[in-house]
């Protein structure tokens, strides 16, 4: 009796084993596959690269707010570093104004005492990059001329 119970526990754990296996290799080749599919069929960078991005008219406004905050915010810091706009002078709008030359906008910065516009250059587009803005001018509203980047 003792034979007949090993016998038919072996051959359970048997059926466990191959059970285990089977299921293994099917796992194995449905994530196998699976990978494969995603590489093949993906989009490449370049591809998504060339979609447009649709947003909606407020996503659009806030995205450019953003952006002009960040330009503006860094185009001021760069005035403050060089001297030119005291330490406590901060934005006085959340827009900017668009120049005729490219690349090139306008913020406008106060203090208590004056008020200011920044211009600066965006050279690439990463704001968070301290390079990416160059600092063009910073003129005081009575048009004098504080700051002149040379040509």
């Amino acid at each position: 009796m003792a034979q007949q119970n090993s016998g038919t526990r072996a051959r359970t754990w048997l059926r466990w084993e191959w059970a285990a296996a089977l299921i293994t290799i099917v796992g194995g080749a449905i994530v196998a596959i699976a990978i494969a599919a995603y590489f093949t069929f993906r989009p490449s960078p370049q591809e998504l690269a060339l979609q447009p991005i649709h947003r909606t008219a407020e996503e659009r406004a806030k995205v450019d707010t953003q952006a002009a905050l960040a330009l503006c915010t860094a185009a001021l810091d760069a005035s403050k570093a060089y001297g030119i706009v005291p330490q406590f002078g901060r934005l006085a709008s959340r827009g900017l104004q668009v120049t005729g030359v490219k690349g090139r906008y306008k913020c406008l910065a106060s203090t208590d005492a004056a008020r200011y516009v920044v211009a600066a250059d965006l050279v690439c587009r990463d704001l968070r990059d301290r390079r990416c803005i160059s600092l063009y001018s910073v003129t005081q509203d009575d048009g004098t001329v504080l700051y002149q980047r040379q040509s």
